[in-house]
Protein backbone atom coordinates (compact mmCIF):
# COMPACT_ATOMS: atom_id res chain seq x y z
CA UNK A 1 0.00 0.00 0.00
CA UNK A 2 0.84 3.41 -0.75
CA UNK A 3 -0.17 7.17 0.53
CA UNK A 4 1.54 10.42 0.11
CA UNK A 5 1.70 12.67 3.30
CA UNK A 6 3.15 15.98 1.88
CA UNK A 7 -0.23 18.40 2.82
CA UNK A 8 0.44 21.87 3.18
CA UNK A 9 -2.56 23.07 6.37
CA UNK A 10 -2.86 26.00 8.68
CA UNK A 11 -2.98 24.53 11.55
CA UNK A 12 -2.48 21.62 14.11
CA UNK A 13 -6.26 20.46 13.86
CA UNK A 14 -6.68 20.89 10.39
CA UNK A 15 -3.24 18.81 9.72
CA UNK A 16 -4.89 15.73 11.68
CA UNK A 17 -7.81 15.75 10.05
CA UNK A 18 -6.13 16.00 6.61
CA UNK A 19 -3.90 13.03 7.13
CA UNK A 20 -6.53 10.72 9.05
CA UNK A 21 -9.34 11.22 5.95
CA UNK A 22 -6.12 10.42 3.23
CA UNK A 23 -4.75 7.57 5.23
CA UNK A 24 -9.02 6.31 6.01
CA UNK A 25 -8.53 6.46 2.31
CA UNK A 26 -5.81 4.56 1.65
CA UNK A 27 -5.17 1.95 3.91
CA UNK A 28 -8.78 1.39 4.96
CA UNK A 29 -10.64 2.33 8.03
CA UNK A 30 -10.09 -0.86 9.35
CA UNK A 31 -6.64 -0.62 10.16
CA UNK A 32 -7.29 2.86 11.60
CA UNK A 33 -9.74 1.51 14.01
CA UNK A 34 -7.81 -0.95 15.24
CA UNK A 35 -4.58 0.79 15.33
CA UNK A 36 -5.24 4.46 15.87
CA UNK A 37 -3.25 6.58 18.07
CA UNK A 38 -4.80 5.56 21.36
CA UNK A 39 -3.62 1.22 22.70
CA UNK A 40 -7.16 -0.38 22.12
CA UNK A 41 -9.56 -0.94 25.29
CA UNK A 42 -8.70 -4.56 26.08
CA UNK A 43 -4.51 -2.80 26.72
CA UNK A 44 -5.87 0.31 28.74
CA UNK A 45 -7.59 -2.32 30.67
CA UNK A 46 -5.09 -4.27 31.31
CA UNK A 47 -2.40 -1.57 32.08
CA UNK A 48 -4.67 0.89 33.92
CA UNK A 49 -8.03 -0.99 34.57
CA UNK A 50 -6.91 -3.08 37.54
CA UNK A 51 -6.88 -2.27 41.45
CA UNK A 52 -3.40 -0.54 41.91
CA UNK A 53 -0.71 -3.31 42.57
CA UNK A 54 1.55 -3.28 45.76
CA UNK A 55 4.86 -2.98 44.31
CA UNK A 56 7.66 -3.38 46.70
CA UNK A 57 10.11 -0.33 46.97
CA UNK A 58 13.78 -0.90 45.62
CA UNK A 59 16.17 0.59 43.55
CA UNK A 60 17.85 -0.78 40.05
CA UNK A 61 20.79 0.42 38.00
CA UNK A 62 21.31 -0.81 34.49
CA UNK A 63 23.61 -0.19 31.56
CA UNK A 64 22.39 -0.09 28.19
CA UNK A 65 22.45 -3.78 26.86
CA UNK A 66 23.29 -4.96 29.61
CA UNK A 67 25.46 -5.08 32.65
CA UNK A 68 29.67 -5.93 32.41
CA UNK A 69 30.92 -8.00 34.94
CA UNK A 70 33.34 -5.40 36.15
CA UNK A 71 29.91 -3.30 36.61
CA UNK A 72 28.44 -6.31 39.00
CA UNK A 73 31.16 -6.72 40.91
CA UNK A 74 31.15 -2.76 41.56
CA UNK A 75 27.82 -2.63 41.91
CA UNK A 76 27.99 -5.81 44.15
CA UNK A 77 30.72 -3.90 46.57
CA UNK A 78 28.86 -0.67 46.83
CA UNK A 79 25.65 -2.56 47.71
CA UNK A 80 27.70 -4.46 50.69
CA UNK A 81 29.05 -1.42 52.04
CA UNK A 82 25.65 0.05 52.27
CA UNK A 83 24.59 -3.19 53.89
CA UNK A 84 21.97 -3.95 51.31
CA UNK A 85 20.20 -7.10 50.16
CA UNK A 86 20.62 -7.18 46.03
CA UNK A 87 20.37 -9.23 43.07
CA UNK A 88 21.01 -9.19 39.18
CA UNK A 89 18.28 -9.24 37.05
CA UNK A 90 18.83 -11.34 33.04
CA UNK A 91 16.52 -9.69 30.68
CA UNK A 92 16.15 -10.30 27.09
CA UNK A 93 13.55 -11.64 24.05
CA UNK A 94 12.49 -15.47 24.07
CA UNK A 95 10.40 -16.49 21.15
CA UNK A 96 6.98 -18.18 22.11
CA UNK A 97 6.08 -21.78 19.95
CA UNK A 98 2.82 -22.72 20.84
CA UNK A 99 0.54 -22.20 23.76
CA UNK A 100 -1.78 -25.06 24.62
CA UNK A 101 -4.96 -25.29 27.24
CA UNK A 102 -5.51 -28.80 28.25
CA UNK A 103 -3.76 -30.67 25.11
CA UNK A 104 -5.55 -28.09 22.57
CA UNK A 105 -3.84 -25.49 20.34
CA UNK A 106 -4.46 -21.58 21.30
CA UNK A 107 -2.14 -20.73 19.64
CA UNK A 108 0.96 -21.26 17.65
CA UNK A 109 3.93 -19.85 14.98
CA UNK A 110 4.75 -21.58 11.34
CA UNK A 111 7.32 -23.94 11.80
CA UNK A 112 10.68 -22.42 12.40
CA UNK A 113 8.89 -19.58 13.80
CA UNK A 114 8.17 -17.87 17.05
CA UNK A 115 6.37 -14.67 18.45
CA UNK A 116 9.00 -12.59 20.63
CA UNK A 117 8.34 -12.33 24.12
CA UNK A 118 9.90 -9.59 26.93
CA UNK A 119 11.58 -11.95 29.47
CA UNK A 120 12.84 -11.43 32.46
CA UNK A 121 14.80 -13.86 35.20
CA UNK A 122 15.60 -13.32 38.87
CA UNK A 123 17.35 -15.85 41.23
CA UNK A 124 14.53 -17.54 42.76
CA UNK A 125 14.82 -16.56 46.16
CA UNK A 126 15.10 -13.00 45.74
CA UNK A 127 11.86 -12.71 43.78
CA UNK A 128 9.60 -11.79 46.81
CA UNK A 129 11.58 -8.74 47.68
CA UNK A 130 11.26 -6.95 44.32
CA UNK A 131 7.99 -8.69 42.64
CA UNK A 132 5.85 -10.06 45.43
CA UNK A 133 5.17 -12.93 46.82
CA UNK A 134 2.64 -14.58 43.53
CA UNK A 135 5.47 -14.08 41.48
CA UNK A 136 7.77 -15.90 43.79
CA UNK A 137 5.54 -18.88 44.54
CA UNK A 138 4.82 -18.90 41.11
CA UNK A 139 8.53 -18.53 39.69
CA UNK A 140 9.91 -20.33 42.43
CA UNK A 141 7.69 -23.03 41.55
CA UNK A 142 9.35 -23.74 37.88
CA UNK A 143 6.57 -21.90 36.11
CA UNK A 144 5.94 -18.53 34.50
CA UNK A 145 4.17 -15.64 35.32
CA UNK A 146 2.96 -13.76 32.67
CA UNK A 147 2.18 -9.43 32.43
CA UNK A 148 -1.79 -8.77 32.21
CA UNK A 149 -1.23 -7.26 28.99
CA UNK A 150 0.49 -9.98 27.56
CA UNK A 151 -1.81 -12.69 28.48
CA UNK A 152 -4.76 -10.62 27.11
CA UNK A 153 -3.21 -10.18 23.63
CA UNK A 154 -2.27 -13.94 23.62
CA UNK A 155 -5.33 -15.35 24.73
CA UNK A 156 -3.52 -16.88 27.91
CA UNK A 157 -5.17 -17.75 31.20
CA UNK A 158 -3.30 -19.65 34.31
CA UNK A 159 -2.93 -23.44 33.42
CA UNK A 160 -2.13 -22.65 29.89
CA UNK A 161 1.17 -24.39 28.67
CA UNK A 162 3.45 -21.95 26.76
CA UNK A 163 6.34 -23.93 24.95
CA UNK A 164 9.78 -21.22 24.63
CA UNK A 165 12.61 -21.56 22.09
CA UNK A 166 16.10 -21.23 24.36
CA UNK A 167 19.03 -19.10 23.16
CA UNK A 168 20.72 -22.38 22.83
CA UNK A 169 18.52 -23.76 20.44
CA UNK A 170 16.47 -25.76 22.77
CA UNK A 171 12.75 -25.50 23.46
CA UNK A 172 11.25 -26.03 26.49
CA UNK A 173 7.39 -25.87 27.89
CA UNK A 174 6.30 -24.05 31.20
CA UNK A 175 3.14 -23.91 33.03
CA UNK A 176 1.49 -20.29 33.32
CA UNK A 177 0.98 -20.28 37.74
CA UNK A 178 -0.11 -16.36 37.39
CA UNK A 179 -0.92 -13.34 35.41
CA UNK A 180 -0.19 -10.49 37.37
CA UNK A 181 -0.25 -6.72 36.59
CA UNK A 182 2.51 -4.93 34.50
CA UNK A 183 4.15 -2.85 37.05
CA UNK A 184 3.86 -6.17 39.17
CA UNK A 185 6.12 -7.56 36.78
CA UNK A 186 8.31 -4.46 35.52
CA UNK A 187 6.36 -4.44 32.21
CA UNK A 188 7.86 -7.12 30.00
CA UNK A 189 5.83 -10.46 29.32
CA UNK A 190 7.18 -13.46 30.72
CA UNK A 191 8.86 -13.71 34.17
CA UNK A 192 10.74 -16.85 35.00
CA UNK A 193 13.31 -18.04 37.53
CA UNK A 194 17.08 -17.71 37.18
CA UNK A 195 17.07 -21.48 37.45
CA UNK A 196 14.01 -22.23 35.12
CA UNK A 197 16.03 -19.95 32.47
CA UNK A 198 19.22 -21.74 32.60
CA UNK A 199 18.33 -25.12 30.81
CA UNK A 200 16.97 -22.61 27.80
CA UNK A 201 20.84 -20.67 27.62
CA UNK A 202 18.56 -17.46 28.88
CA UNK A 203 21.30 -15.83 30.57
CA UNK A 204 22.11 -12.18 30.08
CA UNK A 205 22.66 -10.12 33.25
CA UNK A 206 20.89 -6.59 32.64
CA UNK A 207 20.25 -5.31 35.59
CA UNK A 208 20.84 -5.02 39.61
CA UNK A 209 18.19 -4.43 42.12
CA UNK A 210 19.02 -3.56 45.77
CA UNK A 211 16.41 -3.28 48.60
CA UNK A 212 16.47 -3.08 52.45
CA UNK A 213 16.18 0.63 52.83
CA UNK A 214 15.08 2.07 56.03
CA UNK A 215 12.71 4.78 54.47
CA UNK A 216 12.40 5.94 50.87
CA UNK A 217 14.62 9.27 51.52
CA UNK A 218 17.36 6.73 52.52
CA UNK A 219 16.72 5.13 48.95
CA UNK A 220 16.68 8.84 47.17
CA UNK A 221 20.17 9.44 48.82
CA UNK A 222 22.09 6.60 48.27
CA UNK A 223 20.64 6.89 44.67
CA UNK A 224 21.89 10.29 44.54
CA UNK A 225 25.28 9.01 45.69
CA UNK A 226 25.58 6.33 43.47
CA UNK A 227 25.09 8.59 40.32
CA UNK A 228 27.73 11.09 42.13
CA UNK A 229 30.28 7.81 42.42
CA UNK A 230 29.52 6.53 39.07
CA UNK A 231 29.45 9.25 36.82
CA UNK A 232 32.24 8.37 34.34
CA UNK A 233 29.80 5.34 33.37
CA UNK A 234 27.11 5.42 30.86
CA UNK A 235 24.23 3.66 33.62
CA UNK A 236 20.73 4.18 34.77
CA UNK A 237 19.38 4.21 38.42
CA UNK A 238 16.22 4.35 39.20
CA UNK A 239 13.69 4.12 42.04
CA UNK A 240 10.56 1.96 41.35
CA UNK A 241 8.03 4.42 42.65
CA UNK A 242 9.29 7.02 40.37
CA UNK A 243 7.43 8.29 37.65
CA UNK A 244 8.78 8.13 33.79
CA UNK A 245 11.32 10.12 32.45
CA UNK A 246 10.24 12.00 29.53
CA UNK A 247 11.82 10.10 27.17
CA UNK A 248 11.13 6.49 28.68
CA UNK A 249 10.73 4.02 25.76
CA UNK A 250 7.38 1.83 26.25
CA UNK A 251 7.28 -1.72 26.74
CA UNK A 252 6.96 -3.78 24.10
CA UNK A 253 3.59 -5.52 25.37
CA UNK A 254 2.48 -1.77 24.68
CA UNK A 255 3.53 -1.56 21.42
CA UNK A 256 2.12 -4.53 20.19
CA UNK A 257 -1.17 -3.28 21.36
CA UNK A 258 -0.70 -0.05 19.37
CA UNK A 259 0.96 -1.49 16.07
CA UNK A 260 0.37 -5.35 16.26
CA UNK A 261 1.96 -8.23 16.75
CA UNK A 262 3.73 -10.90 14.85
CA UNK A 263 5.89 -13.93 14.49
CA UNK A 264 9.73 -13.93 13.28
CA UNK A 265 12.10 -16.59 11.85
CA UNK A 266 15.75 -15.84 13.21
CA UNK A 267 18.58 -16.02 11.25
CA UNK A 268 22.23 -15.93 11.47
CA UNK A 269 23.86 -12.56 12.38
CA UNK A 270 20.89 -11.49 14.17
CA UNK A 271 18.65 -11.50 10.75
CA UNK A 272 15.10 -11.60 11.19
CA UNK A 273 12.25 -12.45 8.77
CA UNK A 274 8.58 -11.67 9.98
CA UNK A 275 5.20 -12.46 9.54
CA UNK A 276 3.97 -11.49 5.86
CA UNK A 277 0.71 -10.58 6.85
CA UNK A 278 1.44 -8.40 9.45
CA UNK A 279 3.90 -6.09 7.35
CA UNK A 280 1.69 -6.20 4.40
CA UNK A 281 -1.05 -5.12 6.63
CA UNK A 282 1.01 -2.53 8.55
CA UNK A 283 3.95 -1.27 6.67
CA UNK A 284 3.41 1.08 3.91
CA UNK A 285 5.22 2.97 1.12
CA UNK A 286 4.81 6.87 2.46
CA UNK A 287 6.07 9.97 1.17
CA UNK A 288 6.56 12.38 4.54
CA UNK A 289 6.95 15.98 4.34
CA UNK A 290 11.03 16.85 4.27
CA UNK A 291 12.11 13.42 3.85
CA UNK A 292 10.17 11.91 0.99
CA UNK A 293 9.56 8.14 0.29
CA UNK A 294 10.17 6.16 2.98
CA UNK A 295 8.78 2.30 4.34
CA UNK A 296 7.32 2.93 7.94
CA UNK A 297 4.29 1.99 10.13
CA UNK A 298 1.16 3.37 8.25
CA UNK A 299 0.20 4.23 12.14
CA UNK A 300 3.35 5.76 13.31
CA UNK A 301 3.63 7.49 9.79
CA UNK A 302 0.55 9.33 10.07
CA UNK A 303 2.13 10.77 13.59
CA UNK A 304 5.45 11.54 11.99
CA UNK A 305 3.68 13.20 9.17
CA UNK A 306 2.24 15.71 11.02
CA UNK A 307 5.23 16.86 12.94
CA UNK A 308 7.17 16.97 10.50
CA UNK A 309 4.46 19.06 8.04
CA UNK A 310 4.37 21.52 11.51
CA UNK A 311 7.95 21.82 11.01
CA UNK A 312 7.70 22.80 7.54
CA UNK A 313 4.63 25.58 8.13
CA UNK A 314 6.45 27.17 10.27
CA UNK A 315 9.27 27.65 8.09
CA UNK A 316 11.62 24.96 9.74
CA UNK A 317 12.42 23.09 6.40
CA UNK A 318 16.27 23.20 6.58
CA UNK A 319 16.55 21.62 10.40
CA UNK A 320 15.36 18.19 8.20
CA UNK A 321 18.07 16.82 5.59
CA UNK A 322 15.95 14.75 3.49
CA UNK A 323 18.35 12.68 1.56
CA UNK A 324 20.64 11.79 4.63
CA UNK A 325 17.52 10.38 5.96
CA UNK A 326 16.58 8.21 3.56
CA UNK A 327 19.52 6.95 2.92
CA UNK A 328 21.24 6.41 6.10
CA UNK A 329 18.03 6.75 8.48
CA UNK A 330 14.47 5.66 7.38
CA UNK A 331 12.08 4.42 9.31
CA UNK A 332 11.03 0.57 9.23
CA UNK A 333 13.71 -1.73 9.20
CA UNK A 334 13.57 -5.80 10.07
CA UNK A 335 16.47 -6.16 12.78
CA UNK A 336 18.12 -6.88 16.47
CA UNK A 337 18.47 -3.85 18.76
CA UNK A 338 22.53 -2.49 18.55
CA UNK A 339 24.48 -3.25 21.13
CA UNK A 340 27.89 -1.88 22.37
CA UNK A 341 29.09 -5.33 23.86
CA UNK A 342 28.00 -7.85 21.58
CA UNK A 343 25.05 -9.28 23.14
CA UNK A 344 21.55 -8.05 21.91
CA UNK A 345 19.30 -10.65 24.55
CA UNK A 346 17.55 -11.45 21.06
CA UNK A 347 15.88 -8.52 21.48
CA UNK A 348 14.41 -6.41 18.73
CA UNK A 349 14.58 -2.85 17.28
CA UNK A 350 11.48 -1.28 17.09
CA UNK A 351 12.32 -0.48 13.67
CA UNK A 352 10.65 -3.70 13.31
CA UNK A 353 7.44 -2.42 14.03
CA UNK A 354 7.78 0.68 11.86
CA UNK A 355 7.64 2.23 15.17
CA UNK A 356 10.71 4.58 14.78
CA UNK A 357 12.36 7.14 12.50
CA UNK A 358 16.07 8.13 11.84
CA UNK A 359 16.52 11.72 10.71
CA UNK A 360 19.75 13.78 9.90
CA UNK A 361 21.80 10.38 11.23
CA UNK A 362 25.13 11.57 9.07
CA UNK A 363 25.39 14.53 12.03
CA UNK A 364 23.37 12.34 15.05
CA UNK A 365 25.53 8.57 15.31
CA UNK A 366 24.49 6.46 17.65
CA UNK A 367 26.49 6.71 20.93
CA UNK A 368 27.84 10.38 19.67
CA UNK A 369 27.55 13.73 20.42
CA UNK A 370 23.74 15.24 19.49
CA UNK A 371 23.36 17.94 16.63
CA UNK A 372 19.69 17.51 16.32
CA UNK A 373 17.66 21.16 16.95
CA UNK A 374 15.63 21.24 19.84
CA UNK A 375 12.72 22.70 17.50
CA UNK A 376 12.69 19.27 16.02
CA UNK A 377 13.30 17.33 19.16
CA UNK A 378 9.81 19.19 20.40
CA UNK A 379 7.75 18.48 17.45
CA UNK A 380 8.29 14.83 17.31
CA UNK A 381 7.62 15.03 21.51
CA UNK A 382 4.20 16.60 20.55
CA UNK A 383 3.01 13.90 18.15
CA UNK A 384 3.64 10.85 20.13
CA UNK A 385 7.26 10.68 20.00
CA UNK A 386 10.22 9.84 22.59
CA UNK A 387 13.86 11.24 21.27
CA UNK A 388 16.93 8.87 21.55
CA UNK A 389 19.13 11.16 22.63
CA UNK A 390 18.31 11.01 25.97
CA UNK A 391 19.24 6.98 26.18
CA UNK A 392 21.95 5.98 28.44
CA UNK A 393 24.02 5.60 25.37
CA UNK A 394 22.51 8.31 23.32
CA UNK A 395 20.99 7.76 19.80
CA UNK A 396 19.96 11.56 19.07
CA UNK A 397 19.47 10.69 15.33
CA UNK A 398 16.33 8.22 16.68
CA UNK A 399 12.66 8.88 17.31
CA UNK A 400 10.61 6.53 18.52
CA UNK A 401 6.60 6.62 18.77
CA UNK A 402 4.97 5.53 21.92
CA UNK A 403 1.09 6.74 20.90
CA UNK A 404 0.81 9.35 23.68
Amino acid sequence: MEFNLQRRASDTVRRRMVVAVMLLATVGSALVLKHGVEAPSSARMSLGGQTSPVVPDFVSVNQSRGLDGPAIDALSTYFDSNKLSYTVIHQGTLDMIEVTRQGAVVRSAPVGAGFPMSSLAVDATAIAATMGDVVATVAGGGRIVMGATAATQNSIIPGDMVTLMGWNGVPATFEVGAVEPDPVVSGVEIVMSVESGVPLGFVRPFSMRAWGFNTRDSAQASLQALQDTWTQRRIRVRLSWQDALLDDTVTQAHIKALLGDFWVVRGTGGALQIDPAWKTAHIAQVNLPLVGPLRCNAVVAVAAAVALQELQDTGLSALVHSGDTRAHGGCFSTRETRSLNGNSGHNLSRHTWGAAIDINPSQNPYGGVSRMDGRVIDAFRRHGFIWGGSFIVPDPMHFEYVGQ
